[in-house]
């Protein structure tokens, strides 16, 4: 199997092992595949960033917004998936045109201002203009590095739990597919892509189905303090 994917069997298992974890912490918690994927990823294998973590994302965008599709408000959405049309645009430039020693640090600081977004206790108003820039955001962050829901977050942390997972996955879902058709006509997905996807469509499903069992027995707080540390310790480990 390592000659057929191109990779090593350890670092295929540490992939693995990664997507698990960030899909169990973000079942768990609301976040995490990505932030906590993506530095790990890049480390032992770059060809797969941000091509494999966008389609997981997807994935499991699609796996919850069953529970919450009632909840979903155009209103909500709209005008930040408008922004997330030039930013998806910026971000395919940059990963055309940046060194990867350039991106390794531009996804290290990604995942910082991920981290500090989730820990701090901002309130930005919910309008068509924040929603618009924070479109924008999110579609550079998103196309160089799979992490672009921190900027739509940040707008919809105030709103009642169901509706934000509602809208959130929902905006995941289109900007997810958006990414995906951008990196394809730009030549960034591969068969080998999709083969290594395939691949490791059981441990992220694993993740996620663990994480739902377990959920009730698990202290949330604990589970995503933990998390952030350790997004933060392989963002550091980009940086320097």
């Amino acid at each position: 199997m390592a000659e057929w994917i191109g990779v090593s069997g350890w670092v295929w298992l540490g992939c693995a092992g990664s997507l698990f974890l960030g899909a169990f912490v973000q079942r768990a918690t609301g976040f995490g595949l990505a932030v906590i994927g993506t530095p790990l990823i890049l480390m032992m294998e770059p060809r797969l960033v941000p091509t494999v973590l966008v389609m997981f994302g997807l994935l499991v965008a699609l796996m919850m917004i069953g529970a919450y599709r009632r909840e979903i408000r155009l209103n909500a959405v709209g005008m930040a998936l408008v922004g997330r049309v030039p930013g998806t645009a910026l971000g395919v430039c940059l990963l055309l045109v940046a060194p990867l020693a350039v991106l390794e640090k531009l996804i290290a600081l990604i995942v910082l201002s991920s981290v500090a977004v989730s820990l701090l206790n901002v309130s930005l108003p919910l309008n068509r203009l924040n929603l618009f820039v924070a479109g924008i955001v999110s579609g550079i962050f998103g196309t160089v590095s799979a992490i672009g829901g921190p900027p739509i977050a940040l707008l919809m942390h105030r709103l009642p739990a169901d509706s934000a997972r509602a809208n959130l996955s929902a905006f995941f879902i289109v900007s997810a597919t958006m990414t995906l058709l951008a990196l394809l006509l730009a030549g960034r997905i591969q068969l080998w892509h999709l083969g290594m996807a395939a691949s490791f469509l059981p441990a992220v499903v694993l993740g996620n189905l663990l994480a739902s069992r377990m959920a009730h027995r698990l202290d949330r707080n604990t589970l995503q303090w933990s998390s952030l540390i350790l997004s933060i310790i392989a963002a550091l480990g980009l940086l320097f």
